[in-house]
Order: C-alpha cells, then structure tokens, then sequence
C-alpha cells in the first residue's frame, strides 16, 4: 500500500467534536463532558469569554417555563461547545497562559479539600484528579501540550477521609424492595444479580437474553437457536445481558432466574403502558406515559435513592457532608462482589477468581488475562449458576433455589445408586462366569489325574493342563 500526497487529510474538526472522539464509550463519554461542563461553565466562567447571548436566551426560555437551574449544577450551559473550542484555541496560542488556567484549577480545588468535612465544599483529592481526566483528553485529542506532571503534584491526599461506605445486605436489599414498585423492584435487583456499573443501566430489550438448559446439559440462548421446543421444554436457569453493548468496554453479564420473573411483570406494565411489545432497540427504563422515551441514568438513581430512603436503610456518615454509608449504586455492586466470591465453585481457584472478575467487567487479575485467559459464555454461565443461590433476594425465591438444588443433588445421588446397582449386577454376572471356568477348570484337573480319560490326539486339553500345572493351580 502506497499514500499519494492527494489522498492526505487534514483534520479540521472541532476541539469539541475531537473531544467526543476520544470516548468510544457512550457513558464514559456522558460522565466526561459532565465534568468538563463544570469546568468550563462554572469554574473558568470569568476566565473563558463563551457566548453570552445565548445564555441570555437560555436564562429567558427558563424563565418563561418556570424552571430554575438545579442545585448541583448551578450554572448555564447554552454556550458549552463554544467555550470548549475557545479553550483549545487559546491553549494553542498562549502556552503559558493554559498553564496558568490549570494551575489556579487545581489550586482552588485543593483549597476545598482543607475544609471541614462538614463543610458543603468539602471534596477529596480523588475529585480533583478526576476533574482533570475530560481536561488531559481534550487536550490530547487536539494535540495541546501539557506539562502534568508539575500540574498534578500539587495533589495531595493528606486531607481525605477514609471511605467508610460499604454494600447492601441481604436483609436491607428485601426490605427496599418491600418499597419499590414493579420498575423500581427490577432496577434495585438489576445491580444487586449482576454487579453492573450505574452507566451501564441504559440496556435495552435486545441486550437481555434467557439462558436454557437442555436434558444434556447445554447451553441456549442465542434467539435464533431458542425454538418452540426449547422454550416448551428446557429450564430457564438464568439471563444474559449484553453491557455497554457495541462499544469497546462489551462485556457479559449475569441476571438470576428471580430477575426474569420481576422483569416479565414489568414488561406486563411496560406494554399496558405503551399499547405494544418492547423492540429489541427499545430502552429497558422508559418516562412514564404512551410514549417510548428512554429513562436517564440520572433519573434512574433518584428513583433508587427515593425507594432507599424511604425504606430507612441509609444513615449520614458522621462529619462528612451529603455523604452516606451506603452508595445507591455502588451499593449493589458491592453486594453482587461480596455474594460472588462467596460462592462455591467447581473450577480452581484462580479460575473462579478470574471468571468472577470478568462478571464484574474487569479485565481479569492481571492485564494479560484479558489477552491469554479467554472464556466462553458457556464457562461464565456455569460459574454464575454458582452464585445465584446468593445473589437472590426474596425469602421465598431462595427457598426455591435451596430445593433445586438439593433436587439436583438428590438426583445425582439417585443416578449414582442406579449406576451402583447397575454394576453390582455386572459383577455378580461376571463373578457367576468365573465360578463356572473355575468348575471347568477343576474338571480338567480331576481328569488329569485319570489319564486314561484324556484322548491322546487332543491337543487343546493337553495345553491347558500344561498351563495349570505350570502355574500351580493343580
């Protein structure tokens, strides 16, 4: 292959549109310009000149709606694309000028990790390096220098508290679902089952399959191989879903038999709601109403955190603002974690250990697991089915699981008494020949010692008694 000069390209994209290039992955990409709206926005709004009438217009079309700016994100953001293509611009022209943008960030954000933990203010020194994440891939993506490493060690962590959240237990995961409604019950057991992130809750009908298990043992759950048959016949064991769908951060992930049945209720609501049967394209949490409009992420946690505080399970974590024990979302992925490597499994140890790193959506215990430690989703499947027992929430519903299980046990120890009998029979058959050679054998024997009784000329018989008197059995 050979480039011509003619065929060169020259990008000529904008900063914010290369900035939107760098995340192949449409959550990270959301969680990323967030940060970056805040920056430029709110942080540098006196720094950075923007549009001012169109945030002049935003303010009015409010204004004329009633609505008002929400409390987390005190600013207006009508002129974001503009202010970010500004930055980039005037990095590029003023060097030290960026520098010294960066440096007084920085500087401000480490003030405010001095103040009291009581104090609204108050962030730790993880926020501030994530504040610089969406700032290092603009700029790297326009090709802007940065001298980070001078930047960054003004990041110090001496001020931080230490993380006293934990995950949800089992008894405080069914007393939220006693407050959840048919949505909210499969959002609470969506995490808790599979141990997904918050950004991954935007799945759709297509990303969910059923799993079956045939009389042999294998695996259904591609859609073309699921028949009427199989449908009729074979056993749901668990779901698969498919998280962060075609994106470059896919991975499998695993839901319990106990999901699938609080998912059909609300699919039951979704479709009385809407008049017809979710799409595979179809967002999974939709607003309410007729219409098919896709739930945000956002939304989704002031659902869950509306059902957890009002079931009382959440307490403030003392001297520390608008901070809990218990995240919303981390909370069940914390438990799935926990639950999981609780869990029996019938691999090795640092096979179950990588498999279950994997259902987190990890890229295993070292990097090159991911490159020489590959699975199949039939593996995933077997170690999950471990973990369900453990990962289901209602009494009743693990009851159930316990009786399959000891159903299935019973059912081996049946198959093994049965294979027993089957071999004791075997034995007592053959045992039954031998005795019948050995009374041959001795018939031999006893005309041995007539041997007028032998006939001269029969060479077999001759053999075999020269073998038995060679080995002594006469």
């Amino acid at each position: 292959m050979k480039i011509q000069p003619e065929e060169l390209i020259e990008e000529n994209q904008s900063a914010y549109i290369l900035f939107q290039r760098g995340f192949p992955n449409k959550a990270t990409l959301q969680t990323n310009t967030n940060v970056l709206k805040k920056i430029v926005c709110d942080y540098l709004q006196m720094i950075i000149r923007g549009n001012t009438a169109l945030v002049e217009t935003q303010k009015q079309e409010m204004a004329l709606k009633s609505k008002k700016l929400h409390y987390r994100k005190n600013y207006y953001d009508a002129d974001f694309e503009i202010r970010v293509n500004e930055l980039v611009r005037r990095a590029k022209e003023d060097a030290k000028w960026v520098d010294t943008v960066l440096m007084t960030l920085v500087a401000k954000l480490m003030d405010r990790t001095k103040l009291a933990k009581t104090d609204p203010d108050y962030i730790k020194s993880t926020m501030v390096e994530n504040s610089l994440k969406p700032l290092k891939k603009l700029f790297s993506m326009t090709d802007v220098p940065i001298a980070w490493g001078k930047i960054t060690s003004q990041i110090t962590d001496e001020n931080d508290i230490k993380d006293q959240s934990r995950g949800y237990t089992l008894e405080e995961l069914q007393t939220i679902c006693k407050f959840c409604d048919p949505m909210e019950r499969v959002m609470v057991k969506l995490g808790a089952s599979s141990g997904i992130r918050a950004g991954a809750y935007d799945l759709k009908w297509g990303h969910i399959l059923k799993v079956y298990q045939t009389d042999q043992g294998k695996y259904i759950w591609e859609p073309e191989d699921i028949t009427e048959s199989v449908a009729a016949e074979c056993k749901i064991i668990c779901g698969v879903l498919t998280v962060y769908a075609d994106s470059t951060s896919e991975y499998y992930g695993f839901v319990t038999p106990e999901w699938l049945n609080d998912l059909e209720i609300y699919k039951q609501l979704w479709i009385k709601e809407t008049n017809q049967i979710p799409k595979d394209n179809d967002p999974l949490f939709k607003k309410a109403g007729p219409l098919v409009r896709t739930l945000s992420v956002g939304a989704i946690r002031t659902r869950m955190t509306r059902v957890v505080d009002d079931s009382s399970i959440r307490v403030h974590l003392d001297g520390v603002k608008r901070k809990y024990n218990i995240p919303i979302f981390n909370g069940t992925r914390r438990f799935f974690n926990k639950q999981n490597k609780l869990a029996i499994s019938k691999t090795s140890m640092l096979a179950q250990l990588i498999y279950k790193e994997y259902q987190m959506g990890h890229g295993g215990l070292i990097k090159l697991d991911k490159n020489y430690f590959k699975e199949h989703v039939s593996d995933l499947i077997t170690e999950y089915l471990s973990t369900i027992p453990y990962v289901t929430i209602s009494e009743e519903n693990r009851a159930l699981q316990k009786l399959a299980i000891e159903t299935q046990k019973n059912s081996v120890l049946e198959q093994t008494n049965e294979q027993i009998k089957v071999t004791k029979e075997e034995n007592e058959k053959l045992e039954k020949k031998m005795n019948n050679m050995q009374s041959q054998l001795n018939e031999l024997a006893s005309e041995k010692k007539d041997k007028t009784k032998i006939i001269p000329d029969d060479e077999k018989v001759q053999k075999v008694l020269k073998f038995m008197d060679e080995q002594n059995l006469l």
